[in-house]
């Protein structure tokens, strides 16, 4: 079991993924038989001529600048020879109409002489060799992606799962979220169905922990704002007034008379949470919000810990003194003040998950600012439930598609499957550590769980509101739709290995309304400004969809 995971990351898990994934990559380049070194010469080679290119559009650009200065001056000119022929005809002035003719007949013709002799011919021969050169440099990155086809065509999108079970074995991932999962996870844990209308799950996640099973679940979700609308007139009007001579003076006053109205507006986000079932400590519920340790200095961080002590002890003196004891300390103030849990519901159980080593690993956890990403997460444990919702996998990737790594440059595509599947194991692990920081997770084997023999239907309802979104919202939205439309499935029939489901799109449509605000004038009256607004309509379609699993790799 993993006794410390922060230090196991830093000492072991890190390097050893990294390690693998190299390791991986330079057995695909291996199998596929390309020459690295014959890409990395054609790569030079296209980016080269890509430079050529760019100087060339460079000069174009140049030159079409300078003609259509030159244009300027022409068109200087000719109303230079108008104003010219005014003041002769005119205003009979001989000397500035001569003045004004003929520099305007020198301008007009120079310029219209250097644009037709020089500038043109130019701006023609650039573009002839802006279009040779992309296509000499189009033709060299063509010979690049054929030298990259045979790798190209091996990436798969379960690299990422395999990476990862190969690094931490404890670490059990899923191809999908199969009936058996959701059957395990309701049966013995209580993981109920998603029927919030306002929330669809976009992309989903399942495995286990030595047995213990967990969902990563990112939903698109749905809530109703507000935005602030203006509107404006100008309004005008005169007053009079009577000077120390007795002059009589009129002044006009104008103003703008601003309004605001404030409409109700669906907002949109997406909001990623791990779900984990483990029987320990079962009656225990305690919600644990991010304290940003990582950002405070020893300064700050003793003085929050004196804060929150001072915090901790009344509430304790409160429930004393009501005749309960109910909540106690646990006798390490950083982790009483960091970690909180102050609505914990079982002291027993609490303190049974929290031994001194899960403090230990928690705090650590929480401080860390190198390796991981400190103290960002949501710890809310309802009974053998435990979420997880962290900043952090605001910015996780879970789209494992190979594509991502194909590219014309064999260094590129390193980078890019690099890059992804370490960023992908990080954001991972660090949500799991929050829960890997809890040995007695690790040591708690579940109970045999009795299997159903028959499933009334092949695909979670989570997994089948993720194929429908992958599938692309346009396919289901209401042909009125203005907004994100939540995507929402219900179960018809099963057919074999296939489901019948009904897609039910949840989106508004938009109507313009006008409000009408009185607004009081500096003239003393009550005017109605008028504040265009948008209404938002729930709209709703239906389709149906039959899904099926194809069993078929990516390149098949």
């Amino acid at each position: 079991i993993l006794l410390e995971p922060i230090k196991a990351y830093k000492s072991v898990y890190e390097k050893s993924f990294n390690e693998n994934v190299k390791a991986y990559f330079s057995g695909l380049v291996e199998k596929s038989g390309i020459d690295k070194q014959e890409n990395r010469e054609t790569v030079k080679k296209y980016k080269n001529e890509l430079s050529v290119l760019k100087e060339l559009q460079g000069r174009l650009k140049k030159q079409k600048a300078l003609r259509g200065f030159m244009i300027f001056l022409a068109v200087a000119g000719f109303i230079m020879l108008g104003a010219g022929i005014f003041f002769l005809v005119a205003a009979s002035d001989i000397v500035v109409g001569s003045v004004l003719l003929s520099i305007g007949a020198v301008l007009a013709i120079a310029s219209i002489a250097v644009i037709a002799a020089v500038l043109n011919s130019k701006i023609k021969a650039l573009r002839v060799e802006c279009k040779q050169q992309d296509e000499i440099a189009a033709s060299v990155q063509t010979e690049a992606w054929k030298q990259m086809l045979p790798l190209n065509t091996l990436f798969e999108s379960g690299v990422t799962k395999e990476l990862i079970e190969k690094t931490v074995p404890l670490i059990k991932l899923d191809d999908n979220f199969d009936m058996r999962r959701y059957d395990y996870l309701s049966g013995k844990y209580g993981f109920g169905e998603n029927a919030d209308p306002t929330r669809s799950t976009i992309a989903i996640l399942t495995g286990e922990i030595l047995g213990n099973p967990f969902v990563v679940d990112r939903e698109l979700v749905q809530k109703m704002g507000s935005e602030t609308y203006t509107g404006s007139i100008v309004i005008s009007w005169t007053t009079s007034y009577t000077d120390s001579d007795g002059h009589r003076h009129t002044q006009h006053h104008t103003q703008t008379l601003i309004a605001t109205v404030t409409k109700p507006k669906p907002v949109y986000s997406e909001q990623t949470r791990l779900i984990y079932g483990n029987e320990a400590a079962p009656d225990l519920k305690f919600t644990h919000a991010p304290s940003h340790a990582e950002n405070l200095s020893e300064k700050e961080l003793e003085s929050k810990i004196k804060s929150g002590v001072k915090k901790i002890q009344k509430k304790q003196n409160e429930q004393l003194k009501e005749g309960g004891a109910s909540f106690t300390e646990m006798g390490n103030e950083e982790f009483d003040v960091l970690f909180g849990a102050l609505d914990r519901t079982n002291e027993v159980q609490f303190r049974l998950l929290f031994t001194p080593l899960a403090q230990k690993n928690m705090l650590e956890l929480m401080k860390d600012k190198e390796d991981g990403f400190g103290d960002d997460f949501y710890f809310y444990k309802s009974n053998c439930l435990n979420y997880i919702s962290s900043e952090h996998s605001k910015h996780w990737d879970l789209n494992t598609d190979y594509r991502r790594y194909q590219s014309y440059d064999i260094d590129e595509s390193f980078t890019k499957f690099s890059v992804f599947n370490n960023n992908y194991f990080k954001s991972l692990y660090f949500d799991l550590a929050p829960l890997l920081s809890i040995p007695l997770y690790q040591q708690h084997k579940p109970h045999e769980y009795i299997y159903m023999d028959v499933y009334p239907r092949n695909y979670t309802s989570y997994e089948a509101e993720y194929a429908v979104n992958k599938m692309g919202q346009n396919i289901f939205a209401h042909e009125q739709a203005k907004t994100n439309s939540i995507l929402k499935t219900d179960f018809i029939k099963k057919d074999g290995n296939s489901d019948e489901i009904q897609v039910s799109a949840y989106a508004f449509t938009t109507v313009e309304r006008v409000d009408y605000v009185p607004t009081l004038g500096g003239d003393g009256n009550i005017h109605n400004v008028p504040v265009h607004w948008l209404e938002y309509i729930p709209v709703k379609q239906k389709r149906n969809v039959r899904l099926k699993q194809l069993n078929m790799t990516d390149k098949e």
